[in-house]
């Protein structure tokens, strides 16, 4: 398992696989990363939804990496 990558401003950029889970409104979502770079995350969750997320500006929660 590869440890988070750190983008130019110290922000933690999920590997592809790992799960990860945002918080709106004090709803939890979970999901799993299918691609990141420095710039952006796409995320698909598990309720089969998907979201490009913003580095730096979403604020998610590296679980760890998907089983």
């Amino acid at each position: 398992m590869r440890p988070p990558r750190l983008d130019d401003g110290q922000h933690k950029v999920p590997n592809i696989g790992d799960r990860v889970e945002r918080r709106r409104a004090g709803i939890a979502q979970r999901g799993t990363v299918h691609y990141a770079d420095e710039l952006q995350i796409l995320v698909k969750w598990d309720d089969g939804s998907s979201s490009s997320l913003r580095v730096g500006q979403n604020r998610i929660r590296i679980l760890g990496p998907s089983r």
